[in-house]
């Protein structure tokens, strides 16, 4: 027999669906409530607060605030409205309640009322401020034609005198109950909006101050923190990097002859190709000028070196250059082992030397040191 953990039971009854999960624990939340006001309703009956078949038929009545919703999210019917939490249907069906319950309990309708003031501000927490003010317009409708209707069809249990206070009560507290859980909406609103700009600008921000404006490439100086924590990984698991320093050959003569925005788009289309081809775990960095830099973790130099020698191939095609295939440029590259605990610029110091050695053996090819 096949045991069914805790997590297991969980994801059965309240589905693996994370914000599926927040919905269905809320509305048993109200589900709870609901059972309590059906018990509270069953020993008014059985007090003599609340006619017996009346009451019967209440709790009747509040089965699907029991058993409905929280069906309804289980299988996934929510999911077809445009607020899956069906946040404005729940809150209509509880005013729609405790207007039934105001007409089944007639010595306590009055605390009836406080209920449903309690129900309007909960929509400051989930409804637009529109539909939070128009509940509140809902609310007011519904009890004041239950209030007529019983003062007009049951004036001795409904004293008319009465029901005018209530309907007075209901009419100027429930509207500005709702118009204050709007203006708290709005706020919500406002704080969410602010919210999503504040990440938007903390995200530009940071990709101002890691990545090159040029290229987008990652920037200098996040390229020595990047090489900084790599080399404490490499401390931890003796994984050795290596380290790549390429320099596109005869850049010069590209603003030369075709001038800066032509050698800014030369340096675009290479920093494209070179990313494109880098693993997921290597770092490619703008190092400056026309000069690059790549760090390829856990890495051995004749590893390294198939990798450029596959981005040599691609950059020696013309389609790789499309339009600009007249400014078509190779590169130069010198390669190291970054060795455990050795400083950055010891090991960048050596790759360097290997570069100036690829150009002084005529360029286009990498130097390993």
């Amino acid at each position: 027999m096949q045991l069914i953990l805790p997590h297991q039971a969980e994801d059965w009854l309240f589905s693996a669906d994370r914000k599926q999960r927040i919905r269905m624990r809320r509305t048993l939340v109200a589900s709870a409530i609901y059972l309590l006001a059906a018990l509270g309703q069953w020993w008014s009956a059985g007090h003599g607060l609340a006619d017996p078949d009346l009451a019967r038929w209440l709790v009747l009545c509040l089965a699907p605030g029991l058993f409905g919703f929280f069906l309804l999210m289980r299988t996934g019917v929510n999911l077809r409205f445009a607020d899956p939490a069906m946040t404005m249907q729940q809150m209509v069906f509880a005013i729609v309640a405790m207007a039934a319950a105001y007409v089944i309990n007639p010595p306590v309708r009055g605390m009836l009322l406080m209920i449903v003031a309690l129900v309007l501000m909960f929509a400051a927490f989930t409804l637009s401020p529109k539909a939070s003010r128009a509940l509140g317009l809902f609310a007011v409708t519904v009890l004041g034609l239950v209030m007529l209707a019983m003062a007009t069809h049951a004036p001795n249990t409904f004293d008319p005198t009465v029901e005018r206070i209530h309907f007075v009560f209901a009419a100027v507290v429930l509207p500005v109950i709702s118009m204050l859980a709007g203006d708290l909406s709005e706020m919500r609103s406002r704080l969410r909006l602010q919210k999503t700009e504040l990440q938007g600008a903390l995200a530009r921000i940071h990709k101002l101050a890691t990545r090159d404006d040029l290229t987008g490439l990652i920037n200098r100086r996040h390229m020595e923190e990047l090489a900084d924590m790599e080399q404490r990984r490499a401390l931890r698991s003796g994984s050795l990097p290596c380290l790549c320093l390429v320099d596109i050959d005869h850049f010069k003569r590209i603003n030369d002859h075709h001038g800066h925005a032509a050698g800014d788009e030369v340096l675009r289309l290479f920093a494209r190709h070179a990313a494109a081809s880098m693993r997921e775990t290597d770092a490619l960095a703008r190092w400056g000028g026309e000069e690059f830099l790549v760090m390829l973790p856990d890495t051995r130099p004749d590893e390294a070196r198939m990798g450029f020698e596959r981005l040599r191939r691609l950059l020696s095609r013309d389609e790789a250059w499309g339009e600009h295939a007249h400014m078509r440029v190779s590169f130069s590259a010198g390669l190291t082992a970054w060795r455990i605990g050795e400083p950055l610029r010891d090991a960048l110091a050596r790759a360097d030397q290997a570069l100036y050695e690829a150009k002084a053996s005529g360029r286009d090819r990498l130097v390993e040191k």
